[in-house]
């Protein structure tokens, strides 16, 4: 009985460890889950929608994807221009990029909080940064 309740508890660690059964959070060492979440230094994910976890960001017309993303603290996030028309990324705090259509923006966040920003050439097109 104790082979299998030992063999169970090595199943659970190795499928955690390995993202499965997570839910999309960072992974130990930046290795992808399940979501495309990444760590800070680990390989690029995908998008995950809204509410990912990821520390890239595609603007495309009219909206950011994902709109929503938590990365941990010291976190460099990185905007990626997609889009067919000029946009921008806007802080309240006055950090902005450049209007520009494709290249990329990138911004580490040392520190936890919540930052929103938008495009200030298109209303309604936002999106947030959770740091914790």
């Amino acid at each position: 009985m104790r082979a299998i309740r030992a063999v169970a508890v090595l199943a659970v660690i190795f499928a955690s460890a390995c993202g499965g059964g997570g839910d999309g959070g960072t992974q130990p060492g930046g290795t992808t889950g399940p979501t495309g979440a990444t760590g800070p230094t680990g390989p690029t994910g995908g998008t995950g929608g809204t509410g990912s976890t990821t520390n890239q960001i595609l603007v495309k017309d009219n909206f950011f994807d994902p709109s929503s993303t938590t990365v941990p603290p010291g976190t460099e996030v990185t905007w990626t221009f997609a889009g067919g028309t000029p946009h921008n990324v806007t802080f309240a705090s006055g950090l902005s990029s450049q209007n520009q259509q494709t290249g990329t923006f990138a911004r580490t966040f040392p520190n936890p909080g919540t930052f929103n920003y938008d495009c200030t050439l298109h209303a309604g097109m936002s999106g947030v940064i959770k740091v914790q």
